[in-house]
């Protein structure tokens, strides 16, 4: 059965939404980060498919409802990815494994993106589907190689770019997907009327 990763911080002031602070102030970036997050928890939980919460460090924050979740592992993005998804596809090795990772600050993603991604990988070694900034909202995996985050510039906007070059030097065969949009500027805020209306009232 495929497994769901979700990729997030705990939500502690100053620690997320970093972009937005210079525009919003901490505590309304907290609450924008804290409500995607909500978000995320709740389509995950109510998906149907097997999840993972791995988190970048120690909370007892009842977003969380007191779940077990797995500590993230490595110096970068990448090596963090790697390391998750790796653990579990090893797990699994005897049988069929899909693994689909997310994070926790795209309102696009719905339950159709896991089942559409799910399908390609019946028939593709990774899915992607890319973000508007140019990294991407989900990526799953049937097999994983170190290499495929190998000289990835996190937080650019080379990211998806990066990693299907890396993908293709690898022999693996990519299904990409419709592209979603991260939030994490005041345009990406401007596109939901329910973020609006949540800083607007705080």
């Amino acid at each position: 059965m495929p497994l769901i990763q979700l990729f997030a911080k705990p939500p502690v002031e100053g620690k997320v939404k970093t972009r937005l602070i210079p525009d919003l102030g901490v505590a309304k970036a907290t609450q924008v980060y804290r409500y995607c997050l909500q978000y995320t928890l709740d389509l995950v939980r109510q998906s149907g498919y097997r999840y993972q919460i791995w988190l970048t460090e120690k909370t007892r924050d009842l977003i969380f409802n007191a779940e077990p979740y797995h500590l993230q592992q490595g110096t970068n993005l990448g090596s963090r990815m790697w390391q998750a998804i790796d653990s579990q596809l090893r797990e699994g090795k005897h049988i069929q494994s899909e693994i689909l990772l997310i994070g926790s600050d795209c309102l696009d993603l719905t339950c159709f993106h896991f089942q559409q991604a799910i399908s390609a990988l019946s028939t593709h070694d990774i899915v992607l589907t890319p973000a508007h900034d140019g990294g991407f909202a989900l990526i799953g995996c049937r097999v994983i190689d170190a290499q495929l985050f190998n000289r990835v510039k996190w937080g650019s906007t080379e990211v998806f770019t990066q990693t299907v070059n890396n993908a293709q030097s690898l022999g693996y065969q990519i299904s990409i997907l419709e592209s979603v949009r991260d939030i994490d500027t005041l345009e990406d805020l401007s596109h939901y009327p329910e973020l609006l209306s949540l800083i607007d009232h705080s």
